[in-house]
């Protein structure tokens, strides 16, 4: 039955009820083992919570997960991503943020993983645990809303349990939770119950066009309650409209009192109920961290998209690496285990979602501008005069080499400019003293480069579309044959840059142009990579400087990582955010 008043009351959040049935294997989450599902209709119902979620959920999904060490292990990386599909990793990043937990359903063939996918988590409940405080499994029910006692249900062992089929459960620690962890804005959920209600007040006041309410007054007597209530019941039935309940009906058995219709001025209760919506709102930002409303689309009355830009700036600094780096790295976490039975080992990292105002201007490209902008943008790189082009195509003869046998191939990544590359040079020749350090080996004086006379290399690749419009580009990828294709040497490029010098073409307006980072110039779709070569060991090895040493050392030394140029900003950046895409 309908009530004439609503009583709002907002009392402290209470932590979700766990509870052991003594008749079930599995153990309860929530007062009536429903917590999940609460947590997704505060989602679906509060547009400020579904707003942050969506927001945060794309920030840890970033541009999707990748490897650093991709090219140097290309078959481990196909698997990784094989057996991590986009889609499932996305849901695994909405789950956890959203429900506090992840599952992941990992399928075995024999001792290999061979299936790895999201698992709804809120279909799962935990296990008792054993009498070492172990959680060896969890139950699967479509609805446990619908479970019944006595109703069969399905048991999926952990992770390391040596099932064929098994349930890897994301968490984070949280005292005294043992068997389940509440996502972090946990307190917040009775703000976003309020602003679903809020939203259903507000669709009643149109339903009755913002209309006041009413008093009615009857002066033909005070009949019993049971006349009383019919007749209030009739008033209302055709007086008011869904989830009206806005006319107060008054008895009086005095003949000087007539039958009235008072207004009842209902300005005060918008009043409150633009309170509430706001204070909602503040407390769903402050309990889920967000440093700042744009960083998940919304935009409150203090922050104009133009203003306080540095503040913005260092707030999404903040709000990547305090909230959701976090998440990223519990996720990677997950990611390495599982990708570790079957022994792979990459360096998986999350290509992070920055907003293009962020980015320094040097180092955005027009390709991304346009990309992400959905804007015609001006040309703002150099491009190489046809002068240039033509001296560098009549010269590239005398440049460049293959490789043969005696060098392998360590680490390639993009090259930067050629102060980066200067750096990248010295870089490696403290390397190079390191190994030197253990092993005999006589310097090679009849290389052609001084850089070439130890046991590291660099050499350059022009490298990307292989397709290209632009003449310059057709022959430059025309010479990529052999292994490695044409490798160029660090002074080869530089010579190539100062050719024939573009006046006012070069980085912030200078006379030389920079081949390294610019390329083929304007829309170029290629780039130069740095590819750093480990000379190779007579019979597979080269002799210790003493006779005690092991050969491992030898290994050690060819797989020592090339740090990139300490400070270098343009040598560190993917190609797509420097200024060239391989498209």
């Amino acid at each position: 039955m309908n009530s004439d008043f609503h009583v709002l009351k907002l009392e402290a959040y209470k932590t979700p009820e766990i509870y052991e049935d003594p008749h079930s294997d599995y153990v309860g989450y929530g007062e009536n083992n429903d917590f999940y599902t609460e947590i997704i209709d505060c989602y679906l119902n509060s547009p400020t919570t579904n707003s942050i979620i969506t927001g945060v959920v794309g920030q840890i999904y970033g541009k999707g997960f990748s490897a650093l060490d991709a090219n140097r292990r290309p078959d481990e990386f196909a698997a990784f991503k094989g057996l991590f599909k986009a889609k499932d990793l996305k849901r695994i990043c909405l789950d956890y943020k959203l429900l506090g937990e992840a599952a992941i359903q990992v399928s075995y063939s024999g001792k290999k993983v061979v299936k790895v996918s999201h698992f709804n988590r809120e279909t799962l409940r935990a296990e008792k645990c054993d009498d070492k405080g172990h959680i060896n499994a969890y139950y699967y029910c479509p609805k446990w809303s619908e479970h019944k006692e006595g109703d069969k249900i399905t048991r999926i062992p952990v992770f390391g349990s040596g099932a064929t089929n098994e349930i890897y459960i994301i968490r984070r620690f949280i005292p005294s939770m043992h068997y389940y962890s509440p996502p972090d804005f946990v307190s917040s959920i009775n703000y976003s119950k309020l602003e679903g209600l809020v939203s259903t007040y507000l669709v009643n006041q149109v339903e009755q066009n913002f209309s006041s309410g009413k008093l009615i007054s009857l002066s033909n007597g005070i009949p019993t309650l049971e006349k009383q209530q019919m007749i209030k019941s009739e008033i209302m039935d055709k007086l008011t409209g869904v989830n009206g309940q806005k006319i107060i009906v008054s008895f009086s058995d005095s003949p000087e009192n007539k039958t009235t219709i008072e207004d009842i001025n209902a300005a005060d209760s918008v009043d409150i109920y633009s309170y509430v919506s706001e204070e909602c709102t503040k407390k769903l930002l402050l309990a889920n961290r967000i440093t700042s409303p744009l960083l998940v689309g919304i935009r409150d009355a203090g922050n104009g998209l133009g203003s306080n830009s540095e503040e913005i700036k260092n707030a999404h600094n903040l709000f990547e690496n305090v909230v959701i780096k976090p998440y990223q790295d519990d996720i990677i976490d997950a990611i390495d285990e599982i990708l570790a039975v079957n022994g792979i080992a990459l360096k998986i990292y999350v290509q992070t979602l920055t907003p293009i105002e962020f980015t320094d201007e040097v180092l955005v490209t027009q390709e991304q501008k346009e990309e992400e902008t959905g804007q015609k943008l001006s040309s703002d790189k150099p491009e190489m005069s046809i002068e240039h082009e033509e001296a560098i195509l009549e010269n590239i003869e005398k440049y460049g080499e293959d490789l043969g046998e005696e060098w392998e191939l360590l680490e390639e990544e993009d090259a930067g400019s050629i102060e980066d590359e200067k750096q990248a040079q010295k870089n490696l020749n403290l390397l190079e003293k390191q190994a030197t350090k253990l092993f005999s080996f006589d310097p090679d004086t009849t290389a052609k480069s001084e850089y070439d006379q130890g046991l590291y290399i660099l050499r350059y690749k022009y490298d990307g579309n292989e397709n290209p419009e632009r003449k310059f580009c057709q022959d430059m990828m025309k010479r990529n044959t052999g292994k490695y294709g044409m490798l160029y040497r660090f002074e080869d490029v530089e010579k190539l840059s100062s050719l024939d010098p573009n006046p006012g073409l070069g980085l912030g307006g200078s006379s030389n142009y920079d081949l390294f980072l610019f390329a083929g110039g304007n829309n170029c779709k290629h780039r130069w990579r740095r590819m750093v070569f480990f000379r190779k060991r007579k019979d597979g090895k080269f002799l210790p400087k003493s006779k005690t040493d092991s050969f491992e050392n030898d290994k050690k030394v060819a797989n020592t990582p090339f740090k990139q140029p300490p400070g270098s900003g343009s040598a560190q950046k993917t190609p797509a955010s420097r200024g060239i895409t391989n498209k």
